[in-house]
């Protein structure tokens, strides 16, 4: 089994480590080889925030260092619970290794991750869901599944909690990071909502073009032009980028009509913070996806909210590869140079990466 594992204190440093599991699992247990995985900005946000967040206590790593969490797929090598069979695949939250061994409770739509050591972590994160098409897997998007999939369903968590604020009295919506598949994730489902405000997209001068292209916003900005943005009646910013400094511009700029700030992820990685200064307008809050899909999951029953989000996703996967190019690479040199380009800035928006070791 080999791990990629970084250093906790300083994510530029990584390395691999092997490992040998000769014994079968026992009662409870299944080991997965990890057939694939996406590798997003997202996942260095679990880097940053491993500690404050609770993301380095997924998966085991020598002292020191850690395993990034990924989105992917698993395929069942061999099974100790009643269930689940050789060869089931599940899609979930899955470490950058060659191979998983998790703790198994079988539930509707697949298993459960019933360790003691992630008792006390977010629920959706060890739910694993069996990749079949009831469940929004349908052939042939096993790739925008690892890489879009996590992401679509934070925008559309953001989606559902504006749309039920009634966008919180806001004439506008506006994101930052626009660029971001998460963001962009969020602008689609807000076109799909009844009576949406405008969706104006902030990114850099760099990326402008590529986000106009999407198609999904009413109107692109660079951060440079922050002083543009549109306040009367009103602006609800929401923050993917987590760079204090555009986040003080827009709040400076907007004030008072500024109706709600939050804050959803780090992509602008360097100086990135979920805490805020005092700012004029409101005070930003921290969108934690896990808890929005609790609460969702609570109102509409773990089964039928899982439903509703597998079919949202399945008829948003068909534009995956229209939006973004999607590149197959394996083994630890591979993931290495993937990784190393998200965390230098060099990852081109429009090109994403499905990986294995």
């Amino acid at each position: 089994m080999t791990d990629f594992v970084v250093r906790r204190d300083d994510l530029r440093v990584w390395q691999t480590a092997e490992s040998t599991a000769t014994d079968p699992p026992g009662p409870g247990d299944v080991q997965l080889r990890v057939e694939r995985f996406g590798l997003t900005a997202n996942n260095l946000t679990y880097g940053a925030f491993g500690d404050e967040l609770g993301y380095w206590q997924f998966f085991a790593a020598p002292a020191g260092w850690g395993r990034i969490p990924v989105w992917g797929f698993g395929a069942v090598e061999a099974s100790g619970v009643e269930g689940i069979a050789v060869g089931d695949r599940f899609y979930g939250y899955f470490p950058m290794s060659s191979a998983v061994r998790l703790q198994a409770r079988v539930d509707g739509t697949g298993f459960v991750e019933c360790s003691p050591a992630r008792a006390t972590l977010p629920p959706v994160y060890n739910r694993y869901l069996r990749a079949v098409p009831e469940l929004g897997f349908r052939v042939g998007q096993d790739d925008a599944n690892a890489v879009v999939r996590p992401l679509y369903l934070t925008g559309w968590l953001l989606a559902d909690q504006l749309e039920q604020a009634r966008w919180y009295g806001a004439d506008a919506v506006v994101l930052a990071s626009a660029s971001s598949k998460t963001a962009f994730s969020t602008a689609f489902e807000l076109a799909a909502r009844a009576e949406h405000p405008p969706v104006i997209g902030l990114t850099s001068a760099a990326h402008r073009a590529f986000t106009e292209g999407l198609g999904c916003y009413d109107r692109v900005l660079t951060y440079d032009e922050v002083s543009t943005l549109p306040t009367r009646g009103g602006l609800a910013f929401v923050d993917m980028a987590g760079s204090p400094g555009v986040r003080r511009a827009v709040h400076e700029h907007a004030a008072d009509d500024l109706r709600v700030s939050i804050m959803v992820g780090a992509t602008h990685r360097e100086g990135a913070s979920f805490t805020a200064d005092r700012l004029p307008g409101p005070a930003p809050e921290f969108f934690f996806a896990p808890g929005r899909a609790e609460q969702r999951a609570a109102e509409l029953g773990p089964g039928a909210f899982q439903r509703r989000i597998g079919a949202a996703w399945a008829a948003f996967a068909e534009r995956v590869p229209d939006l973004l190019e999607i590149e197959h690479h394996s083994g630890v040199e591979a993931v290495g140079r993937a990784y190393d380009a998200l965390l230098d800035g060099s990852a081109d928006p429009g090109r994403a990466v499905v990986l294995s070791l």
